[in-house]
């Protein structure tokens, strides 16, 4: 596998939209999560984990898309934890990115992008 910006820049402008809500919304979980609650340790093995994945998306793994859009859910869940402690606001911008993150990456000029590019490779095209 070939890491590079080329497939990310040749994504489709759904795929666009869905990977940066996918890390705009991490990334902002991460941030409010880690200040309100100091936990330094599960924010840390957090960012790694969804590092990891966020590699993979930009690659256009459709596998890593599927478990992206798992996760996206999971995040919604997590903003109940905001919610019922009296964030409204934080839980409502966590729901708007992962929800639109969740929208882009499930359209179907998307998921048809990401099937497309996780096609193993003919033998005719390794040589």
């Amino acid at each position: 596998m070939q890491f590079s910006v080329a497939k990310f820049k040749n994504m489709p402008y759904s795929a666009k939209m869905g990977f940066t809500l996918w890390v705009a919304g991490w990334a902002w979980l991460m941030a409010v999560y880690y200040y309100l609650t100091k936990d330094s340790d599960w924010t840390l093995k957090l960012f790694i984990a969804i590092g990891l994945l966020t590699i993979f998306i930009s690659q256009a793994q459709n596998w890593a898309r599927l478990i992206g859009i798992l996760a996206n859910i999971m995040g919604i869940l997590l903003s109940t934890y905001f919610y019922l402690g009296g964030f409204v606001m934080v839980a409502t911008v966590n729901v708007v990115l992962f929800g639109g993150g969740i929208y882009y990456l499930m359209v179907p000029a998307t998921t048809g992008y990401f099937k497309e590019q996780s096609k193993p490779a003919s033998a005719a095209d390794r040589k």
